[in-house]
């Protein structure tokens, strides 16, 4: 293993751990969204004041996780994101699917929305934070 880079069993850790905290936080964020602000400012409205506070934990979580990571390579930091992005996406298929009794395909229909498509780009952020964040720790140290 060359100096940078961490096993692969704790990438996988490290990755299910970052999609835990955001999804764990977006699961809350969406029940107070759907519970108190949706009802007066109608789903698009509402979404739309959410995006800015998940896009805000998605960093702070990308910061804890590598930070445990310790001296992670970028192509680490990128597999964590990427795996958390991945993990993102299927729980949200499966608890729409489960929960609420929405066919696959409305994942994909709602991300053709400007809405959905907003909410989508902020959810590949995942990828990219764990690389940013590995980037300026590599930089400060």
């Amino acid at each position: 293993m060359e100096r940078g880079e961490i096993s692969f069993a704790r990438v996988l850790a490290l990755g299910t751990g970052y999609f835990g905290l955001v999804f764990a936080a977006g699961f809350a964020l969406g029940a107070l969204r759907v519970g108190l602000l949706q009802p007066h400012l109608g789903p698009d409205a509402s979404r739309l004041l959410e995006l800015p506070f998940m896009v805000a934990i998605s960093f702070g979580a990308a910061l804890l996780i590598m930070r445990r990571a310790g001296a992670a390579g970028r192509m680490d930091a990128l597999t964590i994101g990427f795996l958390a992005f991945i993990l993102l996406l299927l729980a949200e298929m499966l608890i729409g699917s489960w929960l609420f009794r929405l066919p696959y395909s409305a994942l994909l229909t709602d991300a053709m929305t400007p809405i959905g498509f907003l909410n989508l780009l902020a959810q590949s952020l995942l990828i990219v934070f764990p690389v940013l964040v590995a980037g300026k720790e590599r930089i400060r140290a």
